[in-house]
């Protein structure tokens, strides 16, 4: 009879029963995807409600006021000293794409990394529950991660708990799948007002919206938008002489194939346009993207040669107690919320573990007939008589 290679076999077996996506969603208890999160005493309490602007919660598809009291951004572009709209250097042009990461996402990477080009993606909670393992991705490549929601909903609609809820579920997914706290906040279809502001400035999150749309977004479901629309809207906008006195923050989708299809036809129109091409914290001038102190690769900061006897970052002492506070809530509220590495390493050891017990059954039994092997309580008896 033909000698049957049992520890291999048993191997193949273990990995077939091991899960074949390890990184597939991101371990912990999180709420239900693409529909507003359940609110938190411990996240509202993060915020002095006192603090916060008292506009009204917006109707869905609600009218603009005559007078935009509120500064709601929706009604006419209106913004506030805090906001960032445009990168404000000329011939500087940041990059953004929003609602990911997705599937699509991938692509959007490959061909970035194939230019050296960095750019910013605003994440929606719910996808970055769905595909960790490409914000990781995002992450390591160098370019910048924002916050947009957990469900990708129109803020100025819900309450200042769900708004809280929206933005910290968010920011604790990211914490979760790449350690690290973004410091920038996109609101969904820019619709946000004075009462948005406050709430993301307790939570150290800076808006971020932008000065030219792709409405790519608009694809979704319409069936008569032609996406050449996108590289005309590029090429209209650097021949236009009334936009050469700044530079630049575009958005576009890497949610959907056709969207994310775009990055590689626009870059090159920037390029050849001279335009360099980079992240919003970079075009803004600002050192530390992230409430850690990492470069955008998640890599640490170097360590400033201390001159004098003040302690170092003591300008943002008021930023950083702020968002320490953030993340000790965070923590006490996300306990379960394991990382990836540790359900990687945790699998590794068990299928190790699984193979050198059957390493030192078979070879105790080497010269035995083989009658039968039980794995996770499956009998492979019958399935190896054969040889």
């Amino acid at each position: 009879m033909k000698q049957v290679n049992y520890p291999f076999i048993l191997l193949a077996v273990l990995c077939m029963l091991m899960p074949s996506s390890i990184l597939a969603v991101l371990p912990g208890t999180w709420p239900a995807m693409d529909l507003p999160p359940p609110t938190s005493d411990i996240y509202t309490n993060l915020v002095n409600l006192t603090k916060v602007s008292q506009a009204p919660v917006n109707p869905l598809n609600s009218t603009c006021p005559t007078v935009n009291t509120y500064c709601r951004w929706t009604c006419d572009n209106c913004i506030r000293s805090n906001d960032i709209v445009s990168c404000p250097n000329k011939l500087d042009w940041a990059l953004t794409l929003d609602a990911g990461p997705s599937e699509y996402t991938s692509t959007v990477l490959n061909f970035l990394d194939t230019q050296n080009i960095k750019v910013t993606f605003f994440v929606v909670g719910s996808r970055v529950y769905q595909y960790p393992e490409i914000l990781q991705r995002i992450l390591k490549s160098g370019h910048e991660i924002g916050v947009l929601t957990w469900s990708n909903s129109w803020l100025t609609t819900q309450t200042n708990e769900q708004v809280i809820a929206e933005l910290k579920w968010t920011m604790d997914a990211v914490k979760a799948a790449v350690n690290i706290t973004p410091k920038f906040m996109r609101p969904p279809f820019g619709d946000y007002d004075d009462r948005i502001r406050d709430i993301s400035t307790q939570l150290g999150l800076r808006p971020v919206i932008w000065d030219l749309d792709t409405y790519d977004w608009k694809s979704d479901g319409d069936s008569t938008f032609n996406f050449s629309w996108i590289v005309n809207n590029f090429t209209q906008w650097i021949a236009d002489p009334n936009l050469n006195n700044t530079g630049h923050i575009s958005i576009e989708y890497d949610l959907y194939n056709q969207t994310a299809a775009q990055v590689s036809l626009v870059v090159p129109i920037l390029k050849n346009a001279s335009y360099n091409i980079k992240p919003v914290s970079v075009c803004m001038g600002i050192n530390h993207p992230y409430v850690e102190d990492v470069n955008l690769d998640g890599t640490p900061l170097p360590i400033p040669t201390n001159t004098s006897n003040t302690t170092l970052n003591a300008p943002n002492s008021a930023t950083n107690t702020t968002n320490q506070s953030n993340s000790n809530s965070s923590n006490s509220s996300s306990s379960n919320h394991t990382p990836i590495i540790i359900g990687v390493v945790g699998s590794i050891a068990i299928l190790s573990l699984f193979v050198i017990i059957a390493l030192l059954v078979c070879k105790k039994r080497k010269k035995r007939r083989f009658n039968s092997v039980a794995v996770f309580g499956v009998n492979v008896e019958d399935r190896f008589q054969k040889f």
